[in-house]
């Protein structure tokens, strides 16, 4: 019983920590493809610049969350909280 709930702790707290950084490399992300649009448009140069950045969020947004979702469903939703509150935050102080 211990054993099961400091499991779902554990995963709710590595579910947060990894919800910040996908937030921080995330917002990372999307600036820099908004910086690259404004140089060089839609070319395929802003393509293979902007591929990293793109595949880190999707990565953010659709494996992480299935990745927690396999083990504990806790983790998962704390992530998905995480990620999505800090990303709208972010988004409001701009």
């Amino acid at each position: 019983m211990f054993d099961g709930i400091l499991s779902q702790i554990l995963y709710a707290i590595s579910g947060f920590l990894f919800g910040v950084f996908a937030c921080r490399f995330g917002t990372i992300s999307v600036n820099r493809m908004k910086l690259l649009w404004t140089e060089k448009g839609f070319s395929a140069s802003f393509l293979l610049a902007a591929l990293p950045a793109l595949l880190f969020l999707s990565a953010a947004a659709f494996i992480f969350p299935a990745w927690f979702a396999a083990r504990t469903e806790t983790g998962a939703f704390v992530y998905l909280a995480t990620f999505i509150y800090y990303t709208s935050r972010n988004r409001r102080r701009k």
